[in-house]
């Protein structure tokens, strides 16, 4: 059993929620959370903003913990390794997105807090392929927004090729905005 906090309804509060995963798929892992932001998305699901929340719905995609189980085709992660894990929790691996690297474009990807449980809970799952083994040395406690606010902003920066000797201008600092200022700083921008 996963012990989680779930709305019941549309706009509910949280409450303490258990449910059954099932058997862990062959190409899944199961991650103990130990850390798990809160983004505005979590809040627009629980209010259902989007059309697309199913109750009882289980917030939490900025998730950082360890990986406590593994499938049985999973040979890139292992029991004990800490990782994150973001907005997606797996894709198709066959279209052209998945297959040229920008697995984020992937027109089936799944969502991890839509039409699934996600990670305000004490263990999540995932496809092995949407976690992301953490480098040694960070922080765990801090690491679960770069899954989703974090990459949001770093993508393009990397897909646009940004330099140190660029001029970038950040409009909000915000979520996102704070977050895209500690990379440019820390770019030399």
């Amino acid at each position: 059993m996963i012990k989680a906090y779930a709305a019941k309804e549309q706009g509910a509060k949280l409450e303490p929620f258990e449910y059954d995963p099932g058997e862990l798929g062959a190409a899944q892992v199961e991650i103990a959370v130990k850390y798990c932001g809160i983004c505005h998305s979590d809040l627009s699901m629980l209010n259902n903003d989007w059309d697309m929340t199913s109750y009882p719905f289980v917030p939490g995609h900025e998730v950082a913990g360890s990986i406590i189980q593994v499938g049985a085709d999973v040979t890139t992660l292992k029991i004990g390794d800490a990782v994150g894990m973001g907005w997606h929790s797996g894709y198709c691996e066959v279209c052209p997105s998945c297959e040229s690297g920008d697995k984020n474009l992937c027109a089936t990807a799944e969502g991890t807090i839509v039409g699934r449980h996600g990670g305000f809970a004490d263990k999540v799952r995932a496809n092995f392929d949407s976690v992301v083994k953490l480098p040694e040395g960070l922080d765990m406690e801090s690491a679960g927004p770069l899954f989703c606010g974090g990459i949001t902003v770093f993508n393009p920066l990397v897909q646009y090729d940004v330099k140190a000797t660029d001029k970038v201008a950040v409009i909000g600092i915000g979520g996102l905005g704070h977050i895209a200022l500690q990379f440019l700083n820390a770019w030399g921008l």
